[in-house]
């Protein structure tokens, strides 16, 4: 009778490869964890910076949003007639 399997045999395995295999899954899955919890502090740290944003009242909320409004119309009209005129900044 002829001997002759067809399946893989354990002879067949290349013992490095398998390894290396089984050691870069390993680091994946540590990397990943890793990835994860830097993703939940990061979504715990922007929750709570939105609560403390939240805990103002909405009058407190306009008047800071009205002072930032009327900050960058300042600045962006300063910045206009420095621009259109130059020359008379010296007064």
């Amino acid at each position: 009778m002829n001997n002759h399997q067809t399946g893989p045999a354990r002879e067949d395995v290349h013992r490095g490869l398998l390894i290396a295999a089984v050691s870069l899954i390993g680091a994946s899955a540590v990397l990943g964890m890793a990835g994860l919890a830097v993703f939940g502090s990061a979504v715990i740290v922007s929750g709570r910076h939105w609560a403390r944003r939240v805990e103002l009242t909405p009058a407190e909320l306009a008047k800071l949003k009205w002072s930032q409004a009327k900050s960058a119309a300042s600045a962006g009209s300063g910045a206009w007639r420095e621009h259109h005129h130059p020359h008379h900044h010296g007064h």
